[in-house]
C-alpha cells in the first residue's frame, strides 16, 4: 500500500526494524507513521522523517530511534521514497526530508488521507 505524504508517494508499510538499505540501493527518504483507528478508518500520524545517505541505513540502529515510539492501540510503521542518486544528492534528499517534516508540522502531524499538504 502507498501513502501520500505532503504529495510525494511513499510505499510501504514495512516494520521499522526491519528496515535496511544497502549502498548499492537507490537511497530513500523514510518516513515513520504510526498507524492507528480502525481498520475501515485508519489514521496516519508522522513521527519523523528523514533520508538515507550514500553508504546506505538500518532504521533499527537510526540515532533516534528510541524515540520512534507507537502510540497506544498504534502500530510504528516506515514507509520509503526512492530517490535516485542520479536525480539527487544527500544534501538534495535531506532537504525534501525537512520540508515534507515542514508540510505536516509540528511533528506527529496527522497525515490527511488525501494525501495533500
Amino acid at each position: 500500500m502507498g501513502l501520500k505524504i505532503a504529495n510525494h508517494l511513499f510505499y510501504g508499510p514495512f516494520p521499522v526494524d526491519t528496515v535496511t538499505v544497502r549502498a548499492n540501493q537507490a537511497p530513500v527518504v523514510f518516513a515513520i507513521v504510526n498507524k492507528g483507528g480502525e481498520p475501515w478508518l485508519p489514521t496516519f500520524r508522522l513521527i519523523d522523517v528523514g533520508a538515507s545517505g550514500d553508504d546506505g541505513i538500518v532504521l533499527a540502529q537510526h540515532p533516534r530511534r528510541a524515540t520512534w515510539n507507537a502510540e497506544p492501540n498504534g502500530e510504528l510503521q516506515a514507509y520509503l521514497l526512492d530517490i535516485p542518486r542520479k536525480q539527487a544528492d544527500a544534501e538534495h534528499r535531506g532537504r525534501m526530508a525537512e520540508e515534507i517534516r515542514a508540510a505536516l508540522a509540528p511533528a506527529g502531524g496527522d497525515i490527511p488521507l488525501s494525501g495533500g499538504m
